[in-house]
């Protein structure tokens, strides 16, 4: 049992990181080392292994692997058991990982977005080794695959979010004389609309970036939910609170937000089948196919919607999106296991390149246009934020060193 419990663990280290926009499930499950089980595992999920199930010998190979793991090495029925503990218990640490998560990262992501965004830096590009030490016969070929995948891959995490179906509207903010400019962007200004008895907190942004200049004491400023949804649309005063660079004395909103729509059903489905495809993938980020979408931040408030309110609308969100990541994975599973069986060296290329290309997205030293479209900039010398992400891309790079080794020693 102890060795399940590991899975366990392995699986809520994966529904965490399925949460962060940039951050892949499947990185994770590279870096613990059960990566290709699980690829086997679910893609044979089917009718033979469901047959199979019903047998008094799978009960019986169930029974002896949870006491005996070494021990499921013999024929159909146990390599069945294997899997199927070994989804069971993955599942298991991933769900309470994805319900937490949801809660708590959001956020530690608005809070400290540069030094949350350097140690996944550290992270996933420590990982990139992981992957690139299995390929066996290096070929003109394999480098065109890598070059190709992590182009594509930092073309598309470059691409805008989409602004559609978010509440937009204008706040007032009163503050102490700045003493020199101060810049306001997405990144760094977070305003909200804190919890009422109806519904969780709101969050709203800049809808770009924009100069106060020193000695200013109020600012207009337009606004735009984070989330799409008509839960956007909140009345005159809703929005209270503003965390930034600026000591904010007071928020003013005296107009409604709106503008809000929600998505439908069906496009919450399709786009839970592409977020598990990308969550399959190490180095591409289901969350971050979500927030293209303009899904992310739509399904956690949904997700706590659901749970704290059991609310029956958020409830529908929450088993539509659960139906495409069952859908969505039985599939493309098959898919992968199938790539890995005929074209080993040649998907492990891509997948270097994703985790590289992914890398464009997790650089924590970014600023915004008038426009609000985020451009990568250097770091600046002598901010101490500068230091605090250093100090957190070694913790990663670090974190998966010790976890790869441990990961190479135990059996998964």
């Amino acid at each position: 049992m102890r060795h399940w419990l590991g899975n366990s663990a392995r699986g809520f280290c994966m529904g965490l990181a399925d949460v962060i926009p940039g951050v892949s499930g499947g990185t994770v499950a590279l870096i613990l080392g059960i990566y290709p089980r699980l690829v086997d595992a679910v893609g044979n999920v089917g009718a033979a292994m469901l047959g199979r199930v019903r047998t008094p010998a799978f009960r019986t190979a169930v029974r002896r692997g949870l006491r005996e793991p070494a021990g499921l090495d013999g024929g159909p029925e146990e390599a069945d058991a294997r899997r199927i503990l070994l989804l069971l218990f993955v599942a298991a640490g991933i769900a309470p990982a994805i319900a937490v998560g949801s809660q708590v990262l959001p956020s530690l992501l608005s809070t400290y977005p540069a030094q949350m965004s350097g140690l996944f830096l550290g992270l996933v590009a420590a990982s990139v080794m992981i992957p690139l030490r299995r390929i066996e016969h290096w070929r003109p070929a394999r480098w065109l695959l890598v070059v190709g995948a992590a182009v594509a891959t930092a073309w598309f995490t470059g691409l805008p979010t989409s602004a559609n179906r978010l509440a937009t509207g204008t706040v007032t903010l009163a503050f102490a004389p700045a003493p020199s400019d101060v810049r306001l962007t997405p990144a760094n200004l977070t305003l909200e609309a804190p919890e009422s008895d109806s519904r969780p907190a709101i969050s709203y942004g800049p809808t770009g970036s924009v100069t106060v200049p020193a000695g200013s004491t109020t600012l207009e400023l337009d606004v735009a939910a984070r989330m799409a949804g008509a839960a956007g649309n909140l009345p005159p005063g809703s929005i209270s609170v503003a965390e930034g660079p600026l000591e904010v004395s007071a928020v003013s909103q005296r107009a409604p937000t709106d503008g809000g729509r929600d998505p439908g059903l069906l496009f919450i489905f399709l786009g839970g089948v592409l977020a598990i495809s990308a969550m399959t993938l190490p180095g591409v980020s289901g969350a971050f196919v979500l927030l293209l979408l303009g899904l992310y931040h739509y399904v956690l408030y949904s997700l706590r919607l659901a749970v704290n309110q059991w609310d029956p609308d958020a409830i529908s969100v929450v088993l539509t999106m659960s139906a495409a990541v069952a859908i969505g994975l039985l599939t493309f599973a098959r898919v992968l296991k199938r790539l890995f069986a005929r074209w080993r060296d040649g998907t492990l290329a891509v997948l270097v390149g994703l985790m590289l290309g992914s890398l464009r997205k997790l650089w924590p030293f970014t600023d915004y246009t008038a426009e609000g479209r985020e451009v990568l900039t250097w770091p600046a010398m002598g901010d101490p934020a500068t230091g605090t992400v250093a100090l957190l891309f070694a913790l990663g790079v670090g974190t998966v060193l010790v976890l790869d080794r441990i990961g190479r020693r135990r059996i998964a």
